[in-house]
């Protein structure tokens, strides 16, 4: 057991103000969805790691587990599925043409007495040409990735502007931190929307037109909702994601000289807005969606749509 690493864990952990936790979740929890074993728990308790007791019980908060489960490598859901990830991005790079077909499914909000579903779909996915059924429920959107968008890597500027999140740590936040600026300045611990807002910062100080994008990162089987940065390159928008790239070599779950954190990445992802929209609304209100996605390799391979489906940026 590394107690280094735990430590380095543990006070990561306790940067986050302990207002921001909710102390919820049980020691079953901590094993049967974290993977934290019983021995890590104990050698974290001795360094210090947040928790609560009450009646003879200990509590957590559930984001704590989440990054400490990223950090170990442990096989959570969030992990499991984040180890697909970089099947796109490697596509990429490696000029390998890929199809994504990803289909959009509302849920109902059953859960509400006698409520009547009344799908719609925002403009902005509208725009992005979705072909959705009669009721909006369900609708697709197809990319072929590998083959489409601008090729290459930022230019030498704008990868100095990159260098200087390499030392951030990818954490998920409490909502009460989303967005701000001066945590990330203390602590160094940002999620995709907190890095990409401070790409997008530095790189307008140096006098690039550049913004925030809210959108989808294709990947099968479940794409994800995400934030990245863009910048206007020859006119044209172009997007970059180093913190991903940093945070999934960190997690080794992609070798570092495999794809650079430069890379240009226009086709991987569907961009929906500056900020976070919901992709169905259900009267009004954002509707709970799937994100199912097939990966179809263009020389030949066959669909894929199976595995977890627990994944978040």
């Amino acid at each position: 057991m590394n107690t280094e690493l735990l430590q380095g864990i543990t006070d990561r952990v306790r940067l986050v103000p302990d207002q921001h936790r909710v102390f919820d979740q049980d020691i079953s929890m901590v094993l049967k969805v974290f993977g934290i074993r019983a021995p890590i728990l104990s050698a974290l308790l001795d360094l210090g790691f947040p928790h609560r007791s009450s009646g003879g019980q200990q509590y957590f908060d559930e984001l704590d587990l989440a990054n400490t489960s990223l950090a170990l490598h442990l096989p959570s859901p969030r992990y499991l599925a984040m180890r697909r990830w970089p099947d796109v991005l490697r596509a990429v790079a490696e000029n390998r043409p890929v199809r994504y077909d990803l289909e959009i499914v509302a849920e109902c909000d059953s859960a509400a007495p006698a409520h009547q579903c009344d799908f719609r779909l925002p403009a902005e996915v509208q725009a992005l040409g979705a072909h959705a059924d009669s009721t909006a429920r369900k609708f697709i959107l197809s990319r072929e990735v590998g083959t489409s968008g601008r090729p290459g890597e930022a230019p030498p500027q704008l990868q100095r502007i990159f260098g200087e999140v390499s030392g951030f740590h990818f954490h998920i936040l409490p909502k009460a931190l989303y967005g701000d600026l001066s945590f990330v300045a203390a602590t160094s611990l940002a999620d995709c929307e907190l890095a990409t807002r401070y790409l997008v910062g530095r790189a307008i100080e140096e006098g690039w037109e550049a913004r925030r994008s809210f959108g989808l990162l294709l990947s099968s089987p479940y794409s994800l909702e995400h934030y990245w940065p863009e910048v206007r390159l020859d006119g044209v928008w172009t997007a970059f994601d180093p913190h991903l790239i940093n945070s999934l070599v960190r997690w080794e779950v992609l070798a570092a000289a495999q794809v650079s954190n430069a890379q240009v990445l226009n086709s991987v992802f569907f961009r929906v807005a500056d900020d976070w929209i919901p992709l169905v609304e259900d009267a009004g209100r954002p509707a709970r969606v799937s994100l199912l996605t097939r990966r179809r390799q263009l020389a030949g391979e066959s669909v894929s749509a199976t595995g977890s489906a627990e994944a978040a940026s």
